[in-house]
């Protein structure tokens, strides 16, 4: 092995992940645009747990996480956002200290996808294969996206790719110790979200298949260990996880077909890879199919599409934790550090980055396959709350009282896929310690009264191209 290959493999990996997170971190630093509406109700969810280690309530905290009643929703990534949230001691979810926790989600996917590499081409390629696949991982445009928000998808995401790992190991050598180990990563991925199961069965089944007869003690134990793990929840959750199913299978459009089999495909020339890794994954489908690892990756990929191709309802985040195995592709049929390598990794960086300095339209709507704003996960940061945190810091220097808000106005889409604006001012004077409450009802004792008018007659919010005024009914 050369020595000047031996040290770039040495050095790439952990300067690929130090510079993905300082431009991670400063891209949070920069973003104030107020939460998606998905993404206000997983902060709830959040602060729920953060409320019980406010209050010393450890075992109420365990009990909401394995067996509580939260909606949908498995809650692992609300646990660990809420767990992470009490620890900063900050208030207010949209400091970015608070938000970092989301970004631990890629690089650890990054790292296991590497890994996956390593182990699945090893000898003298392994080095390098792991490193240039774990910088691959990390320029994947909707993964950036997603990490940058309070999205459980981006933790699917790496427990998949770690869960992937872990049963590579497993069926290298399946001891007690890698089965406890595997059955707890599973367990973690079923109680992140159920969509773990969509993106994980078939690759870990892939991996795992030479085993399933020849140690089946050992498989018994990986699979004690994740019902002990997620069974809890699933039998207390029953009855709204059928619901959930059974909304998932009915959809929420109106068209059928064509419609249907292209939206995913759509999505990851666009949103999911971009161009530029879409166009290295499938002329790496049809150079590497003799590469070693290019069964798991295919059936990862590909597998893991065509199985939310057939579920009615959909949204380009599902595919998030399918993402990483195109850049296994990738590592099967071109020599990692050659000059295809830097070019593919180069222009997917440059894309990413594009992305996320300036809007580009790339959010395609498919109102017969989904009839709602299309939510914008990888966009440039926003500059402004549209008015919240001056409503918020005017309302502080008054004396207390509830408020009513009165023309209270709808965000547009233009703007983010969320809820009205008044129920974004609610939680964020409770967040920053406000005690006070947002009403839209003039039935509702109140003391001071928001109201929203034209532009030029209080404070404006030009994105909404309205303003507000603020008055005490007491008087000055």
């Amino acid at each position: 092995m050369q020595p000047s290959t031996l040290d770039t493999s040495r050095w790439l990996k952990p300067a690929a992940v130090a510079a993905w997170l300082v431009a991670s971190w400063a891209w949070l630093r920069s973003d104030a645009l107020l939460r998606d509406g998905d993404e206000e109700g997983h902060v709830g969810a959040a602060e729920l747990f953060r409320a019980d280690l406010l209050q010393g309530d450890v075992a109420g905290f365990v009990e909401r996480l394995w067996v509580g009643p939260m909606g949908e929703y498995p809650q692992m990534f609300a646990a660990m956002v809420g767990g992470w949230w009490w620890l900063t001691g900050l208030g207010d979810p949209a400091h970015p200290v608070v938000r970092s926790i989301c970004l631990v989600s890629l690089p650890v996917a990054a790292l296991a996808t590497g890994r996956i590499a390593a182990r699945l081409h090893g000898g003298e390629r392994a080095r390098r294969v792991d490193a240039w696949v774990t910088l691959m991982v990390l320029t994947v445009p909707l993964a950036n996206g997603l990490t940058r928000h309070f999205m459980p998808e981006s933790l699917v995401m790496a427990v998949t790719a770690v869960a992937v790992l872990s049963a590579l190991r497993w069926a290298d050598y399946p001891s007690l110790g890698r089965s406890i180990q595997l059955g707890a990563v599973l367990g973690v991925g079923l109680m992140t979200k159920q969509t773990f199961f969509l993106a994980a069965a078939l690759p870990v089944a892939w991996a795992v298949r030479e085993r399933l007869t020849s140690r089946p003690g050992m498989l018994a134990a990986v699979a004690a260990v994740a019902t002990a793990i997620a069974a809890p929840w699933l039998a207390v959750n029953l009855g709204p996880q059928l619901a959930y199913a059974g909304a998932s299978v009915a959809g929420h459009g109106s068209s059928v077909g064509l419609d249907h089999l292209a939206f995913y495909p759509r999505s990851v020339l666009w949103v999911g890879l971009g161009p530029v890794l879409t166009a290295a994954a499938v002329w790496a489908f049809v150079r590497g199919r003799d590469a070693p690892g290019f069964a798991v990756a295919a059936i990862w990929l590909l597998g893991g599409l065509l199985v939310l191709m057939v579920i009615p309802k959909k949204y380009p985040r599902l595919m998030a934790p399918l993402l990483p195995a195109a850049v296994l592709l990738m590592a099967g049929a071109w020599r990692p550090g050659g000059r295809v390598w830097v070019g593919v990794a180069s222009a997917a960086a440059a894309w990413t980055v594009w992305l996320s300095v300036d809007r580009v339209a790339i959010h395609r709507r498919s109102p017969g396959v989904d009839p709602g704003c299309p939510q914008e996960w990888i966009r440039p940061p926003g500059d402004s709350d549209v008015g919240l945190s001056r409503a918020a810091e005017a309302l502080a220097k008054l004396g207390p009282g509830d408020v009513r808000v009165v023309a209270d106005p709808a965000i547009p889409c233009a703007v983010q896929t969320t809820h009205d604006w008044s129920n974004h001012l609610g939680p964020l004077l409770r967040r920053r310690g406000q005690d006070r409450t947002v009403h839209r009802d003039a039935e509702q004792p109140h003391r001071f009264v928001l109201e929203w008018g034209e532009r030029g007659q209080g404070t404006e919010v030009p994105e909404l191209n309205q303003s507000f005024t603020i008055r005490d009914r007491l008087g000055p």
